[in-house]
């Protein structure tokens, strides 16, 4: 059977966590389903020190995603000549 929650701590505990949250936050604010709150409630329990880190982090590349997203819109609009 498939422990995703272990998964999740041990990858929340990880060196590359902040990373890999960094790609999730990105990912899903253009197409990625899953939001990122299922890394960064396990990363700041491991970690209390590093909150405003892992919120930055989370919400920097959210915003830099929202940013691609809404210029793949505006390139695909265009090249559809949808108004």
């Amino acid at each position: 059977m498939l422990d995703l929650h272990g998964k999740i701590l041990k990858l929340a505990k990880s060196r590359s966590a902040e990373w890999i949250l960094a790609i999730v936050s990105f990912s899903e604010s253009i197409f990625f389903p899953i939001p990122p709150d299922t890394l960064i409630i396990p990363m700041v329990l491991a970690n209390q020190k590093r909150v405003f880190k892992i919120a930055f982090t989370a919400t920097f590349f959210s915003v830099f995603g929202g940013m691609i997203g809404y210029l793949i819109g505006l390139f695909f609009s265009k090249k559809l000549d949808i108004d």
